[in-house]
């Protein structure tokens, strides 16, 4: 026995049960932002382009491919589900095609239930609106692209978290120096912004540290409000904010949460002009796909590999721009110790799952060696740290030596000039040397304190330290979602308007649609819009017949209407001067 027909995509979401129309909310969460406010109304904007993009942005390749074909396959006519599964299957070179004929069918379902295929088994129609965003739509390959690397062991999974740990120490020590140097001595301003070339060099010489690495930290640190531009005696320049002190007091797990947030958030990527960063509107959407891509890989995944995989799943935005971003981004997430070797380290995974700030501080605070207070200061003036340092202990003896080496510890050695920096700072010998006797776990070489001592003798006057106002926080954007109390309060609503007022769409005869000069026209249709009714009207086509249009007066001006037509399912521009005749539709209790 065949399915009822249905003549229009409204008759097909008023014959779907709460549950239907639940799968379909939830499955276009942008339907529901604001409430419709009866079923006409969703019907418009289900079948409107903008809609139907934002979920065809979200469908993999196969999705489109089935759209495509459904497309063609209705150009004339209404087609068949079976039909449209075997042309689609006939159409792709699959490996396994009961497989494939399976996932199609899975495809078909998922586009009925998001409302982009209606209609019956036997007549399945394409909404309107679909047609010129599929027409270019590739074939998928099958099976789909995967990262196939066999699954990590825990014991390749602890060296890759060792691993992504030297990363984490790294990028929160860049970015305390050099918030700690410019606090000294700012870093100069281009009059196009950003820090000229030459100086990252130097700070990445300054550090030991590569340079796409530094521009990566500060980019972050400054979308993260610890650096920015502020004012100096003479001119601009970069230097730390109010906040950076306050980011630089907490836990290195709390330090890395913050720097891990605000990339996972922040609009652009790290670019080739240090702080200035290129920003993309779907940067944080690709972000996200990296992340998705990775975190379900079983094992390391390679860029190329992933690449292709997110090529499949959001084939949308695909092109060499969108690959280049994403190279970026995972070039980003390794210097920040997400991603290392194509593998998601586990604060990267917790990162992935949208964490709060405490639990991706947990997790990377696991596989972080602890901060030491204490150093071995020798007499030739080195001094050594076996481990990362505290900031209470780590900015002042930076102050009053340069680094030599970096690692899991560090050497720094004192000399003049470091000598000559300290004491701009505080004047006072007498403080250094009693702030090494707090930090040494011996007692403080005697040439030591002899080099403090005869370098004070020569000051040159304390200098203050720059700091910046805190730049307002970036505010991110969440995802549109529809949650089940949206989704429930949505059809309370859509359910009593129907049961307020039940459309009668039968088609009428052109004789019951009475004649109108154009002034009453006019005024019914403003009454129409004014009252939110649907009309039955009048239209002389341009192939010179008379057809009596269904529609959803929306606008009226400039001698056209601008209306929803339900038969056409889709908005049409109207001459005013081709409408004859207006009627409202029949409304039964």
């Amino acid at each position: 026995m065949s399915s009822p027909q249905l003549r229009t995509l409204a008759e097909d979401l008023r014959s779907r049960s709460d549950g239907q129309i639940s799968a379909l909310l939830n499955a276009r969460p942008d339907l529901v932002h604001p409430i419709p406010s009866d079923m006409r109304a969703l019907t418009t904007r289900a079948s409107t382009s903008p809609s139907i993009a934002r979920y065809l942005d979200d469908v993999d390749v196969l999705h489109h491919f089935t759209l495509r074909v459904a497309t063609e396959l209705t150009a004339e006519q209404p087609t068949s589900v079976p039909l449209l599964v075997d042309e689609v299957v006939a159409r792709v070179d699959a490996a396994d095609a009961t497989d494939f004929a399976t996932s199609v069918h899975q495809a078909v379902d998922a586009l009925h239930t998001a409302a982009l295929l209606w209609g019956t088994q036997e007549r399945t129609h394409v909404v309107t609106s679909v047609r010129d965003q599929v027409a270019q739509a590739p074939a998928p390959s099958w099976p789909p692209p995967s990262c196939s690397a066999p699954p990590s062991s825990a014991k390749e999974h602890a060296t890759l978290d060792q691993q992504a740990e030297a990363h984490v120490r790294s990028t929160i020590s860049i970015i305390e120096e050099v918030g700690d140097l410019w606090r000294r001595e700012p870093g100069a301003v281009l009059r196009s912004g950003g820090l000229s070339t030459r100086a990252l060099d130097t700070l990445a010489a300054h550090l030991g540290a590569d340079r796409f690495a530094v521009s990566c930290a500060v980019d972050i640190a400054h979308t993260a409000g610890l650096l920015a531009v502020g004012a100096t005696d003479s001119d601009v320049a970069w230097m730390p904010t109010e906040s950076f002190d306050d980011w630089r007091r907490t836990p290195p797990g709390r330090r890395w949460a913050v720097l891990a947030q605000t990339w996972r958030d922040r609009q652009g990527v790290t670019s080739t002009k240090p702080l200035v960063t290129e920003e993309h509107p779907f940067t944080v959407t690709w972000r996200h796909h990296l992340l998705t891509v990775a975190n379900e890989a079983s094992g390391e995944c390679e860029i190329d590999a992933m690449l292709e995989v997110i090529d499949y799943r959001w084939p949308r935005r695909r092109g060499s721009k969108r690959s280049s971003v994403l190279r970026t981004l995972s070039q980003e997430a390794e210097v920040l110790g997400i991603l290392n070797g194509g593998g998601l380290s586990s604060a990267g995974r917790r990162l992935a799952a949208a964490s709060d700030s405490a639990a991706l501080a947990k997790a990377v605070t696991a596989h972080l060696a602890a901060e030491v207070d204490t150093v071995l200061i020798q007499a030739d003036h080195t001094i050594v740290a076996a481990g990362p340092l505290t900031p209470a202990v780590g900015r002042p003896l930076r102050d009053l030596a340069d680094v030599e080496s970096r690692g899991h510890g560090c050497v720094l050695r004192i000399s003049n000039a470091s000598l000559r920096r300290a004491l701009t700072v505080d004047a006072d010998p007498q403080a250094w040397i009693e702030f090494l006797r707090s930090i040494s776990s011996k007692n403080v070489p005697q040439p030591v304190i002899y080099a403090i001592t005869d370098a004070a003798r020569s000051l040159p006057g304390v200098r203050s330290d720059f700091v910046a106002p805190c730049p307002p926080a970036p505010r991110r954007r969440p995802r549109t979602r529809a949650t089940a109390a949206t989704v429930d309060k949505t059809l309370r609503v859509l359910r009593a308007e129907e049961l307020r007022e039940r459309v009668d769409e039968a088609p009428i005869d052109i004789s019951e649609v009475p004649r109108m000069d154009s002034s009453t026209v006019v005024a019914s249709v403003k009454y129409a819009i004014d009252h939110n009714e649907t009309v039955h009207l009048t239209h002389a086509e341009s192939d010179g017949s008379t057809a009596v249009l269904l529609v959803d007066p929306i606008r009226l001006g400039g001698g056209s209407l601008t209306a929803y037509d339900h038969h056409a399912e889709q908005v049409r521009t109207l001459a005013v001067s081709r409408i004859s005749g207006v009627v409202a539709i029949q409304i039964s209790a």
